[in-house]
């Protein structure tokens, strides 16, 4: 499948979990989220962003193969949309950090979305740590299934071996004024336990790979085509492993709005499938990589005058709180 991006670039979002083998054969996981903005300037709390890199938010943790137990989380947000300032009354997205450490001693199944919404969701936390998660956790349980069946329950690695890695590109491109062009690629790649200076592709385990293209109008977000394909490889097939076209299941998304509501009808239509969920990450990815888009192409003359500039939806994170700085300031403006 070939994704033939065209129009002007907009934003990327580039989303990546790995898996590293430690002494004490747990595994380190390190997750990060980068999101780059290709063109134009954004009015944000008082000041101009302009573009280059936007977000760059990282998460690490332990994580116990024999009881999918994530033992231990810590966040670093290197790059964020709110330093405290005069107008933010002192107030960084980073002033809720610490509570994604409560997560740690969580199990790595159906309840861990639930666990990450109560402690870093909504107004409690940043939500582009809280999509971070999301992949974490479901590219955690998606490995460690794939290990066990390829290499047993206990599979001897060496100390920084690494095991597993997944990398989620979304590109944006605008083709013309009133659309938006989201193409998007999913790669993970699965190493095999091997002896130090083995040749690489000795420790080639098997590969996923997903590519999915969508067009949506502008301001609407109503998606107007959809195709997306994957391809699975090992080493007995990697030359000739096909593509499978998986239009099963994204064709039903043409004229629905990728808005609020979105993630739960994805999830019910395809939560229960486990083989489907690298393909479901993919597509629970596109609205927040739109959300990133969506700055890039709206014109900054309509925030003149405004404070605060472009604002958040209420309660989306700990800045755009209903009750915080900023919202009182939009509050004001609007009176």
């Amino acid at each position: 499948m070939r994704l033939g991006a065209s129009g002007d670039p907009v934003h990327t979002r580039a989303l990546s979990v790995a898996f590293v083998a430690r002494v004490d054969r747990k595994l380190d996981v390190h997750g990060r989220v980068l999101d780059l903005r290709k063109r134009g300037f954004v009015p944000v709390a008082g000041d101009l962003q302009g573009s280059g890199i936007i977000h760059d938010m990282r998460l690490t943790g332990i994580v116990d193969p024999a009881t999918g137990v994530l033992e231990h989380l810590a966040a670093e947000q290197r790059s964020v949309a709110f330093e405290p300032s005069p107008l933010t009354g002192g107030e960084s997205c980073r002033d809720p950090i610490e509570r994604v450490r409560a997560l740690g001693g969580s199990r790595l199944d159906a309840s861990w979305g639930r666990r990450l919404g109560e402690e870093i969701g909504g107004p409690r936390g940043c939500s582009h740590l809280l999509t971070l998660g999301h992949l974490v956790g479901s590219t955690a349980a998606w490995m460690l299934a794939r290990d066990r069946a390829l290499h047993g329950e206990t599979p001897t690695r060496r100390p920084d071996e690494r095991v597993f890695q997944r990398d989620l590109v979304l590109d944006g491109h605008e083709p013309e004024p009133g659309r938006l062009q989201i193409v998007a690629q999913l790669a993970d790649l699965h190493r095999a336990p091997a002896r130090e200076q083995a040749p690489p592709m000795e420790r080639f385990a098997g590969q996923l790979e997903i590519r999915l293209a969508t067009e949506l109008d502008f301001p609407g977000l109503v998606v107007g085509r959809m195709s997306a394909a994957e391809r699975r490889r090992g080493p007995a097939d990697l030359a000739h492993a096909p593509w499978r076209d998986r239009a099963d299941v994204v064709g039903p998304l043409t004229g629905r709005r990728l808005g609020p509501g979105i993630t739960g009808e994805l999830l019910r239509a395809l939560g229960e499938t486990a083989e489907d969920r690298p393909l479901l990450d993919v597509l629970l990815n596109l609205a927040p990589a739109v959300v990133q888009c969506v700055a890039a192409m709206i014109d900054p003359a309509m925030t003149r005058g405004s404070l605060a500039g472009l604002g958040g939806l209420p309660d989306s994170c700990w800045m755009w709180r209903r009750d915080g700085v900023l919202a009182r300031v939009l509050a004001a403006e609007r009176r």
